[in-house]
């Protein structure tokens, strides 16, 4: 289920740590507007009532299982050397979807394009949406070893995407902490977690300032196209043998099925060729069952 722990940009005290589990009827965010540089204020709303359908007709965020595959294999990649990146390279990108007839926004790509914007990320997105016309930028993820919140910086880099990808239209962060990948945090005991590590917040201008607001009422929803394509991902590596892979089992056995038919094959047409030639007496029921078997 998706988290609902909402964080806040900046580096709060500790009594701003607050749990949203509980929010389902009216959903409640802590706010941090950047001020300038060097001063952040903080401050909690119990009682905010904020109408998504009004501003923006966006009436819920539905983020799909392949973006989070795209995130994580983008880390892994960079992480382990997969990349021309450096390992330390950050690992950021942008978010790709579109708005159904519900005014339910998709989330349902993402791609390891950089957040900087320039003629190289332009023709990027024009491929990225030549494949799939119905996708458009709305918004950008940055995917974490350490357990941290948004910055200052996450709030510019999201400001200044929306200006260049979604001028009139809502635009989004998403914050993905992987955990066990820092020194500082310990692997988990298991990989099974009851809450996804994911983070998403909306831009939004209060009196004049950007604010980023963490959602508490987004979903995780899947096609079942998509949920074959996912299941299919997860069967490629078997647990009892990591290092094979399961295409080339199957191709593997495929090919020695081919090679044994072919083999039997061989076994009647040289059988017919004596016939033929008077070389073996002729069986006529054993001729009738091959001439059953090339008709079938």
């Amino acid at each position: 289920k998706p988290s609902s722990r909402v964080c806040i940009t900046g580096t709060p005290p500790p009594s701003i740590h607050l749990g949203f589990g509980s929010l389902v009827q009216q959903p409640r965010f802590i706010l941090s507007i950047i001020l300038n540089s060097n001063s952040t204020i903080f401050m909690m709303s119990s009682d905010m009532d904020l109408d998504f359908t009004a501003d923006n007709e966006i009436a819920s965020v539905s983020l799909h299982p392949l973006s989070i595959i795209h995130m994580s294999d983008q880390f892994t990649r960079i992480s382990c050397g997969g990349s021309p990146l450096p390992s330390e390279s950050p690992v950021v990108g942008l978010l790709f979807g579109h708005v159904d007839d519900s005014k339910v926004l998709q989330i349902g790509d993402a791609d390891d394009i950089p957040t900087e914007i320039n003629e190289a990320t332009k023709v990027q997105v024009d491929l990225h949406r030549a494949v799939f016309p119905q996708h458009s930028v709305v918004g950008w993820y940055r995917v974490s070893g350490d357990d941290e919140e948004p910055t200052s910086t996450d709030l510019q880099v999201t400001h200044e995407l929306q200006r260049h990808y979604a001028q009139s239209a809502p635009f989004y962060f998403c914050l993905l902490q992987v955990l066990g990948t820092s020194i500082k945090q310990p692997a988990p005991q298991s990989t099974i977690q009851e809450e996804l590590p994911i983070s998403l917040y909306e831009l939004h201008d209060v009196e004049g300032k950007s604010v980023l607001l963490g959602l508490s009422n987004w979903t995780l929803d899947t096609s079942e196209s998509e949920r074959i394509a996912v299941e299919r991902v997860m069967k490629e590596q078997p647990h009892d043998a990591p290092k094979t892979n399961y295409y080339g089992e199957q191709m593997i056995s495929l090919q020695e099925s081919l090679l044994s038919l072919r083999e039997r094959c061989q076994i009647l047409v040289e059988f017919l060729e004596r016939t033929r030639q008077g070389t073996i007496p002729r069986n006529r029921k054993l001729v009738r069952h091959v001439d059953a078997l090339v008709s079938s």
